[in-house]
């Protein structure tokens, strides 16, 4: 059976139980990209828009990276067919509308990701590099992980590190890539040491043991609020002094007028994001929602057109409740470019299968034929 487009990096390894907290996860972090880049048309730069804005790049790119970590197989089929190709594809069409469209003076180029494509390109990337972390042992596991955010940290003061190969970006958030590729296996191993010592009770008592669970994980939910929420607070208090390109990963410390301490605290901030996420985070299958979350590809690939068109026509500047209708938009946005039709109608850009194209031959000849004889 054949893959649908947004599956890619969904199902678990060695099982075709589909992973719905995932799904969920991403279904709201695919939206957090559409708003906040509509929120980015119109917002002033001491304003609740803006303090909503910096609170979604605290943590939504960190988090999709560290999904796609998580669902990470070294297949390089995969890699050519389901990154490769769409990158190519998108780069050609995104360049083409930043000129015709925009009138923009984009060079015809592949080693600059067009704006929102370097996540794709990051992604080629790091697939790539998963043979040589993909080591055993606990310890091999988290001197990797330093190791990388040693390198996350110190890629800042190279001011050559920037948009070209989308350099900086890859090696800044790749430490939350190499988190989610290394989540499976200390997942497991939390589980199987919690079982052990459930095991070693004499008579276990399940209820209880239940109600400890709930009462642990509520504790856990309730602080990590409590230090989300002054970190929230601390970002409304500061909003004009703090730039957006800090949370990009795009620029070095020099080029941004900060320093490597925002690094370190940004690093922090996404981590307490993912694990009050993944605590939050339903595990069961949500209608509509978790089918949106298995089909992010082409809503992150479609909606910047939009988005480049609204700016171009100043269109935020034309109502009112600007608020109110960038969320409607969003909400609409990734509806419909996660439609199933529309989905499956645009396979072929998304990812090259043989199959995709030989089938539309046929139908075309099919269709050819019926004309023919009724002629």
């Amino acid at each position: 059976m054949e893959q649908k487009v947004g599956d890619a990096h969904m199902l678990a390894a060695g099982t075709n139980r589909r992973n719905y907290q995932m799904d969920n996860l991403k279904c709201l972090l695919i939206f957090s990209v559409v708003f906040g880049h509509m929120l980015e048309l119109f917002m002033g730069k001491n304003s609740p828009e803006r303090v909503i804005y910096l609170v979604i790049y605290s943590f939504h790119m960190p988090l999709f990276a560290f999904v796609s970590g998580v669902f990470a197989r070294y297949n390089p089929s995969k890699i050519k067919n389901n990154m490769i190709y769409p990158y190519l594809i998108f780069q050609t069409l995104y360049l083409l509308f930043s000129n015709q469209i925009l009138d923009k003076d984009a060079d015809m180029q592949y080693t600059t990701p067009y704006w929102l494509l370097w996540y794709l390109f990051a992604i080629i990337v790091w697939n790539l590099v998963l043979p040589l972390v993909q080591v055993e042992g606990m310890k091999k596991k988290m001197a990797m992980l330093l190791a990388a955010a040693a390198a996350s940290v110190f890629i800042g003061f190279d001011e050559k590190a920037g948009y070209f190969l989308s350099a900086s970006r890859i090696v800044e958030f790749f430490p939350y890539f190499l988190l989610g590729v290394y989540y499976r296996d200390m997942k497991r191993k939390a589980q199987e040491t919690a079982s052990g010592l459930r095991k070693e009770k004499e008579q276990p008592d399940y209820q209880a043991d239940k109600r400890k669970k709930w009462l642990i994980k509520g504790a856990a939910i309730l602080i990590l609020g409590i230090i989300l929420g002054a970190f929230v607070w601390l970002i409304g208090q500061n909003v004009e002094d703090i730039k957006s390109a800090w949370f990009y990963g795009s620029v070095s410390y020099e080029k941004g007028n900060y320093g490597w301490q925002f690094r370190l605290l940004s690093i922090a901030a996404a981590l307490l994001w993912l694990a009050f996420f993944l605590l939050c985070m339903p595990v069961r299958k949500i209608p509509f929602l978790s089918y949106i979350g298995a089909n992010t590809m082409p809503v992150y690939l479609l909606h910047g057109f939009v988005i480049k068109l609204l700016s171009k026509i100043k269109f935020f500047s034309f109502i009112e409740h600007e608020e109110a209708v960038a969320l409607l938009f969003s909400v609409l946005l990734v509806a419909v470019f996660s439609w199933k039709p529309l989905v499956e109608f645009l396979a072929p850009l998304f990812r090259w299968n043989r199959q995709d194209f030989d089938r539309r031959g046929r139908k075309k000849i099919g269709k050819l034929g019926k004309r023919i004889n009724v002629g």
